[in-house]
This record gives C-alpha cells, sequence and structure tokens, in this order.
C-alpha cells in the first residue's frame, strides 16, 4: 500500500467581473491529493491520510478520492475548516494568491491522530506545507520515524511561498527531513527558491550523503535527472502541445512511486541496487506520464491504460 499524507484543499480561481461581485471558479487541489488520485489512476492500492473536513468542500473531496478508488479508511474527518488557495490576477494580469488555512482541516493533526495498520505501508509519502507547518509537521515527521523500519519514505518539499514566506525555514525542514528519506522528488524551481545559485548536482550529492537513497531534480520540459550512489542518470523532456502545468510535477511524482513498485523497489536493499539502465526506464515513464498531463487543462492525471507502453518498459 501506498500511503500519502497531507494536504487536500481547494483552489479558487477569481474570474474578471464588473462592478462589485466576485466569481470564483473552484477546483480541488494539495499536492498529496493530486498524487494519491495519480497512483491509484495506475491501478495501484493508494490510501490517504490527512485531516479533511466535514464541512460541504470536504465532502466534495473525500467524494473524489471515493470515485476515483483512493482509501478514505486513514482520512481524519474534523470540523475545521476546508483550506482556500485563492487566486486572481492584478491590475497588469499576474497571478495574485491569497492563502487561508489557519486552522484548517489539513493542518490540525496531532500524534495522537496517527493511523494504526493491520498490514504496514511499503510506502510513506509526505511533502508541500503539511511537511512544515505545525502541528501536522510534527505529527507526519512522528509516522515517518515509526514506520520507517518497514516502508520507503518519500518526500517532495514542493516549496509554497504563499503559505510560508520564509526561505531558510523552508531549507532547514527540508535539510531536516532528507536523513530520514529514501526518495527525496524535487523540481528546479524549488531549489532556486531555497538554494539559490546553489549547483543542483551538489545539493542532490550532499542530500544522499544525508541518508536519501535517490534524489530526482525535475526540470519541467526539460525532463528530469536522478542521482543515485555512483550513478547519474538524466532524460529529456517530451514534446507536447502545453495546455498548462498544473498537476505535472505531482503527477511525476505518483508514477515514480508506482514504477519503483512495479519494478520490485520494495526495501532499502532493493532501492541501492537499481542500475543506471532501470533508472533511464523509471524516468521515462514519469516524464511522460507528466508530459501527459501537461497536454491537458488542470491537474487530470493520467490512467496506466495510457501509459501501457512505458509500463510494460519498466521490467
Amino acid at each position: 500500500m501506498y500511503l500519502i499524507c497531507g494536504e487536500a484543499l481547494f483552489d479558487l480561481f477569481g474570474e474578471n467581473t464588473t462592478g462589485d461581485s466576485v466569481s470564483f471558479d473552484g477546483r480541488i487541489g494539495g499536492s498529496p491529493f493530486n498524487v494519491a488520485m495519480g497512483l491509484a489512476r495506475l491501478d495501484q492500492d493508494a490510501a490517504f491520510f490527512g485531516g479533511i473536513s466535514n464541512d460541504a468542500l470536504g465532502e466534495k473531496l473525500v467524494g473524489k478520492f471515493r470515485k476515483e478508488g483512493v482509501s478514505e479508511r486513514y482520512i481524519l474527518r474534523t470540523d475545521h475548516l476546508t483550506t482556500l488557495s485563492v487566486v486572481q490576477k492584478d491590475d497588469r494580469g499576474s497571478p495574485a494568491y491569497t492563502f487561508y488555512g489557519e486552522n484548517a482541516a489539513d493542518r490540525m493533526i496531532t500524534e495522537a491522530d496517527l493511523p494504526d495498520f493491520e498490514a504496514p505501508p511499503s510506502f510513506v509519502h509526505v511533502g508541500s506545507y503539511t511537511a512544515l507547518v505545525e502541528p501536522v509537521s510534527k505529527a507526519l515527521r512522528a509516522l515517518i520515524e515509526r514506520e520507517r523500519p518497514h516502508a520507503l519514505i518519500s518526500f517532495d518539499p514542493n516549496i509554497r511561498p504563499t503559505v510560508v514566506g520564509d526561505m531558510d525555514r523552508w531549507r532547514r525542514n527540508t535539510e531536516a527531513l532528507i536523513p530520514l528519506t529514501d526518495l527525496v522528488k524535487v523540481s528546479d524551481e524549488d531549489l532556486e527558491l531555497i538554494a539559490p545559485g546553489e549547483p543542483v548536482a551538489e545539493i542532490a550529492r550532499k542530500w544522499l550523503s544525508a541518508g536519501a537513497g535517490l534524489v530526482i531534480v525535475t526540470r519541467g520540459g526539460d525532463g528530469a535527472t536522478a542521482y543515485a550512489s555512483g550513478v547519474t542518470v538524466d532524460c529529456p523532456g517530451v514534446r507536447v502541445e502545453v495546455e498548462d502545468t498544473v498537476g505535472a510535477g505531482d503527477t511525476f511524482q505518483a508514477a515514480l512511486l508506482a514504477g519503483l513498485g512495479h519494478l520490485g523497489v520494495l526495501n532499502r536493499e532493493t532501492l541501492s541496487t537499481l542500475d543506471e539502465a532501470r533508472l533511464k526506464r523509471l524516468l521515462e515513464f514519469a516524464v511522460k506520464a507528466a508530459a501527459i498531463t501537461c497536454s491537458r487543462r488542470g491537474a487530470d492525471l493520467p490512467r496506466k491504460s495510457e501509459l501501457e507502453k512505458e509500463w510494460s518498459a519498466l521490467n
């Protein structure tokens, strides 16, 4: 089982209107939410652990998980409200972000809320702002430490300046989690935010020395690079007509996790034996999946049937 931990929220996109009214287009969002959905669409056993409100928006979130086949067994339903990320264009047409998440359901989880498992997960994935803000970040770290003896730990920093603007805090938190992590997936944009000017390869090697088993840096349309002990593998991007890039990184993450499971990488020993050829196929699979999402509007992640050729090539 893949246990995906973190936030589930709504993005509210403001529409230009005249007069005093404001119109919004609300879309389900949250990086961990998308990763869980992406795994389910790849026919993987995915479960979500996070706080989701009992309000109307929370019902929408849980309903989407049910529709997609993500297990809701470990979801914590509370009366705290759903997080809202409001996106409106300013006078120059640039997006301006306002985040409403203080005391919201996704961040009000404590160690007392951690789930018990009849069968422990093979993978535990954490990321984005719920790995940073209290009290949920403390709870997730306790979960990682508890499950790490028998699960691979995946981490995507997924920096969100609109939630916490202190980049030093993001960097310190990321570096504190790296020694507990087996797989780190990070974008070059995120690295530029928390480590401006530092060579990407040097950061990756530092994280490997700190204890990570595999570090993968995505470069948008330019593909991705994997760093492991003694191995560096580059994979170019896939050319598509881009509709938008919403959910592309989350698609890459879901495909990466599913691909590792398909390759039989279920513990640290098998992770350490990944060779250059299998790493390259893994990257090609994840890059292709992300490209499909970029060709469609919104976080419309691909299903396994759309990636049969790449899935078969993983072996």
